[in-house]
């Protein structure tokens, strides 16, 4: 896979702390809301892809989920699977690429958090990475893909921070995405982002600057490139992973959520 700020998301620690304003829980059970409302069962197992430090992975094993990861970065899985043994649950945490991979058995629900698509650049990596989530699904599985909402492809608007500190105990973490000098192609609509993280400790303090390109999407290309796989259909799409927020322009839609339905050809 292509680089996608390695030396940021090796700072397992730091970036955990960067996005601990995630309510965790409330995504989680709205996911699992939708999917018994769309599938009529509950769901088992799940997959957390670019699953960072496993934060949503860990809350679903809490839950009693037979509950898989999956990151590129060898750092967040190795904190990712410290953080599951001491919130005592285990969960199967795999090191690859999204794009090409396979689990040991398949699971019920999937999602990808956080705009983790950007890093697909190309049409084919995102046919390929649907193509290996539907293989990794049981049959009437669904996968939700929380992504930037288009507003923010087209600069009608702003919807979400992109600069702020967090605190937890001695550590303070500072976290910039994206800079007025960054680049952007209109052609392939990817964007050199560069990416800031300042972390300070009582016993160390440092700063990482980091460029990599990353892809913003429109709704019909997404509905494009879904159609174009061959085995997903969109059965919903959210604007939060909060309750009754639907996909709108309204400004309390931040995000666009495809929900996928595995097709079982």
């Amino acid at each position: 896979m292509t680089q996608n700020h390695s030396d940021f998301y090796s700072k397992a620690k730091y970036y955990d702390v960067a996005f601990n304003f995630k309510n965790v829980k409330e995504e989680n059970q709205s996911l699992l809301d939708v999917f018994e409302r769309l599938v009529e069962k509950i769901a088992t197992s799940f997959l957390d892809i670019a699953a960072g430090p496993a934060t949503n992975a860990v809350e679903m094993a809490q839950r009693g989920l037979q509950t898989f990861a999956l990151d590129y970065s060898p750092e967040m899985v190795i904190y990712g699977l410290d953080k599951a043994k001491q919130t005592k649950v285990e969960i199967n945490y795999l090191q690859g690429d999204m794009r090409f991979f396979e689990l040991p058995s398949p699971v019920d629900l999937a999602a990808i958090f956080m705009d983790s698509t950007s890093y697909l650049l190309t049409n084919d990596d995102v046919i390929n990475h649907l193509r290996s989530v539907a293989k990794a699904l049981n049959k009437d599985g669904l996968y939700a893909l929380e992504m930037s909402h288009p507003r923010d492809v087209f600069s009608v608007g702003t919807s979400a921070s992109t600069e702020w500190t967090t605190k937890e105990n001695d550590i303070e973490v500072s976290v910039k995405w994206g800079d007025t000098t960054d680049s952007f192609d209109p052609i392939r609509q990817v964007t050199r982002v560069t990416a800031k993280l300042n972390y300070k400790t009582n016993l160390e303090h440092g700063e990482i600057v980091e460029s990599s390109e990353q892809r913003c999407f429109t709704f019909n290309e997404i509905d494009a490139l879904v159609r174009a796989s061959g085995c997903f259909e969109i059965v919903d799409i959210l604007g939060s992973l909060k309750p009754n927020v639907k996909f709108c322009n309204d400004n309390e839609c931040w995000r666009m959520i495809p929900v996928l339905k595995k097709k079982n050809v």
